[in-house]
């Protein structure tokens, strides 16, 4: 079994979902990654090591709640890395 945070794979699909929406922010990978890591560090992770910790985290990030403190801490990271390309 492996340790492994399942927020990361949320954050990237929501991430690259509402990047694609947005017609005003830039496409690169660098900016990508950027609201990815934005997020991630200001979102609490959801770590799991065990068959059935891995079963409970993977039921509960699909929960409503998780999705849209997820999203709305894309959209801010979104926002910030407009104001603030790192290239």
């Amino acid at each position: 079994m492996e340790i492994k945070n399942y927020l990361e794979e949320i954050v990237i699909r929501i991430a690259n979902d509402l990047i694609d929406k947005d017609k005003d922010f830039c496409k690169c990978n660098k900016c990508r990654l950027d609201v990815i890591t934005y997020s991630l560090n200001r979102l609490r992770p959801k770590y799991a090591s065990s068959l059935t910790g891995h079963a409970l985290t993977a039921v509960d990030i699909e929960s409503d709640q998780v999705q849209a403190e997820v999203t709305v801490q894309i959209l801010r990271a979104i926002e910030q890395v407009k104001e603030h390309p790192n290239h």
